[in-house]
């Protein structure tokens, strides 16, 4: 029997990728766990494959969901209560998550993320990084960030716990981007019996009331996905990533 908590926060998980898809006009809307997503919701077969692949990408260690094994919003919800990724927050209303594979170990995957000060070499968007402390477990920094597309600057302050017996990398910033109330998130890493490496970053964050949700799930998106293409190119050899 799936447990009552979890039901609740996989609802508020697939109300937000209900919103960010444009299916619904709110992340808070309600919608009848009973309705049909064909019938009822009136999604096509490729929308219904984007839902499926978005809610699959909050549970990346267990199989993904299958879209002829979905007929009504309670079949999502329920397939979260049950493999939503652990180490995902449940503290805060807004989740997301996504992963590629790297053609390297995970060693050196691992270390692409935990050598923070090589950043601005590597990553566009990073354009400096001030290191203020790291005993090889905590670690506290600045990074200055040069925004994708509109080229505005700003900073933030990151501190993050890492551990390498376990591969795990968390974050908090205690200074966000602007409209932001919180963000924290982490990196997690998945040895593949090919000998290449998984790697998953996932967010979350709570916004302050004047905030644009949309406009914030676009950012928060696109700096996952830019994170995770350019670590592949970089894992895979290719220069001028």
């Amino acid at each position: 029997m799936l447990n009552e908590k979890n039901i609740r926060r996989s609802e508020n998980d697939v109300a937000v990728i209900l919103f960010e898809l444009g299916i619904t006009n709110s992340p808070k809307e309600i919608i009848d766990s009973r309705k049909d997503i064909r019938d009822e919701l009136g999604l096509d077969s490729q929308e219904i494959i984007t839902l499926v692949e978005t809610i699959s990408s909050l549970a990346i260690s267990d199989k993904p969901l299958k879209e002829d094994n979905v007929n009504t919003v309670s079949d999502l919800i329920n397939y979260l209560a049950a493999n939503r990724n652990t180490w995902l927050h449940k503290d805060v209303p807004f989740i997301l998550q996504g992963s590629t594979i790297i053609n390297q170990n995970i060693d050196t995957v691992f270390s692409y993320i935990s050598n923070y000060k090589n950043w601005p070499n590597i990553l566009n968007h990073v354009s400096r990084i001030e290191p203020e402390s790291d005993d090889g477990c905590m670690q506290s920094f600045i990074m200055h960030i040069e925004e994708f597309g509109t080229g505005q600057e700003y900073f933030v302050k990151s501190w993050r716990y890492i551990n390498e017996e376990f591969y795990i990398i968390d974050f908090s910033q205690p200074i966000p981007p602007q409209g932001f109330k919180c963000h924290k998130g982490g990196w997690r890493f998945q040895a593949l019996d090919d000998g290449r490496t998984r790697l998953i970053s996932y967010h979350g964050f709570s916004l302050l009331d004047d905030t644009n949700v949309e406009d914030a799930i676009i950012l928060i998106r696109k700096h996952i996905k830019a994170a995770l293409t350019t670590w592949s190119r970089y894992g895979n050899g290719e220069k001028n990533v």
